[in-house]
């Protein structure tokens, strides 16, 4: 056995080993009379990360993108809850986090519960651990806008992320949503359908494993992290539903 053989082989043996069992574990997949190009190429990522989700999936779905001031509004909806409740008043006084929302009828991109968090004391603790998962949801959003892609590990975001999305991927308070835009490239349509799509099959996988499949990597936690995907694919397929409301959002899988 060569030298380089001894350090590399084992390591280039298994990475092969691997690529033959995902692209075995591809075959069902190819058989399906639906299948397309990009669900395969999402299932393959799928795959090679530990995700399984079904073949069963359909791949003709009804996905039509929303206007951008409306992407731009949800997130901004976000970025105003997440500083009503993380930032001090001392540090950030309450009436202009108000007159950012009314300016730009954020309102009319948050639900009930949200509305809520808005007359609740900006101290609640209750309604911060609520607001974690917007994070989640801000991160697909922001990607719409320049972010970096959302990641498909599971991990929640850090405190990092999102202090660059509310710094750098989102609308100044005293600057006007309608504004802000004119200035930011948008994704594609089709690198956004992209995207959704294989969130789509990864929150199947999750759904399975929540109801104990096989379906998740290992260490990969089906209600901790899970929950993770669901709220980016909530994000990134209303981004896709023009003309329904958040809380519509079709989540199915």
């Amino acid at each position: 056995m060569s030298f380089f053989k001894k350090i590399f082989g084992s390591k280039v043996n298994k990475e092969s080993e691997q690529e033959i069992k995902n692209e075995n574990n591809l075959e069902p997949f190819k058989k399906v009379p639906w299948m397309t190009n990009l669900r395969l190429e999402n299932i393959s990522i799928c795959l090679d990360a530990g995700f399984k989700p079904t073949s069963t999936l359909p791949t003709e779905l009804d996905r039509k993108l929303r206007p951008a001031i409306e992407i731009a509004q949800r997130l901004n909806a976000i970025k105003s809850l997440i500083l009503w409740l993380m930032v001090p008043q001392e540090h950030l006084e309450s009436d202009k986090i108000l007159t950012f929302i009314d300016k730009n009828d954020l309102k009319s991109f948050m639900n009930e519960e949200e509305k809520e968090i808005l007359r609740k004391s900006r101290d609640d603790e209750q309604a911060r651990n609520f607001i974690g998962w917007k994070f989640e949801n801000a991160w697909p959003l922001a990607w719409y806008f320049g972010y970096k892609e959302p990641e498909i590990t599971g991990q929640m975001m850090s405190g990092e992320e999102m202090q660059e999305i509310l710094k750098d991927y989102s609308c100044p308070l005293d600057q006007s949503v309608k504004d802000w835009i004119k200035e930011k490239k948008t994704l594609s349509q089709e690198k956004l359908i992209q995207k959704e799509d294989l969130f789509y099959c990864l929150h199947n996988a999750v759904r399975s494993a929540q109801f104990g499949g096989d379906t998740v990597p290992s260490g990969f936690d089906p209600i901790g992290n899970g929950g993770v995907i669901h709220e980016r694919r909530h994000s990134l397929t209303w981004m896709l539903s023009k003309g329904m409301r958040w809380e519509e959002t079709d989540l199915s899988t």
